[in-house]
């Protein structure tokens, strides 16, 4: 599943990072699944994108 995290509203996208980020917190490290820890870093990538432009428009 390759989502196009940008076009997601910032309510949504960040529920859907808490909800990945919780699933891998509540999950034993011998059963994560690649696709679901891949998932979360291209999560934190476009968290990180996101918090770049905010932070470059409040200068």
């Amino acid at each position: 599943m390759d989502e196009d995290f940008s076009a997601m509203s910032d309510p949504d996208f960040l529920a859907e990072r808490r909800r990945v980020r919780e699933q891998l917190e509540h999950t034993p490290q011998h059963e994560l699944s690649p696709e679901l820890a891949a998932r979360y870093q291209r999560l934190d990538e476009e968290f990180l994108r996101r918090a770049s432009l905010a932070w470059s428009q409040a200068r």
